[in-house]
């Protein structure tokens, strides 16, 4: 991923934003991961924030002792269940994890410098046919409704699908510019 500002200021501000999520009572925890990832997490994310980047986060959540053995998904109404692939996994997490808080990291501080608005774009190519989050691409949007849109579009679940949130999703490769 082609993060354009990701420097030592908009890392501090991604790890203050992470931080005060921790903090909440309520993170973010992704379902798939073991006890041991659950433990974990938290301080790959920190130390991919601090000096690494998606590459580095993917590469750290290939531990397989991270990730639960089995999950459980749905196909034409059928709840089944399936062995994670732990590389997918970790590539999924990790891209837009890291993307995430680089999107809630450079809007908070696009705001703080007093830029409006911001534009979204793709920063890496798709592995497939582009996703529902394409429509996105290209266009601007205020500041504040993207740092307020922070994952609202699928947490808590079930989220809201009406809401703006960049990244729109797992594997979205959508993040955000200054205009």
């Amino acid at each position: 991923m082609r993060f354009e500002e990701l420097d030592n200021v908009t890392r501090r501000y991604m790890l203050v934003e992470f931080d005060t999520e921790q903090a909440s009572g309520n993170p973010y925890m992704p379902k798939n991961l073991s006890v041991l990832g659950r433990q974990a997490f938290p301080d790959l994310m920190r130390s991919a924030i601090r000096s690494g980047n998606d590459d580095s986060l993917i590469e750290a959540l290939r531990d397989p002792a991270l990730w639960e053995v089995m999950e459980s998904y749905e196909k034409n109404g059928v709840v089944r269940q399936r062995r994670i692939n732990i590389g997918h996994a970790a590539e999924r997490l990790g891209l837009t994890e890291f993307n995430t808080w680089y999107v809630r990291g450079l809007a908070r501080r696009l705001m703080d410098e007093g830029v409006e608005f911001c534009q979204v774009y793709r920063a890496a190519p798709p592995k497939g046919e582009p996703a529902e989050c394409a429509q996105h691409e290209g266009r601007i949007y205020p500041v504040r409704d993207i740092y307020q849109g922070h994952r609202r579009r699928y947490w808590p679940e079930p989220g809201n699908p009406t809401i703006l949130s960049i990244p729109a999703g797992p594997s979205c490769h959508h993040t955000i510019r200054r205009v």
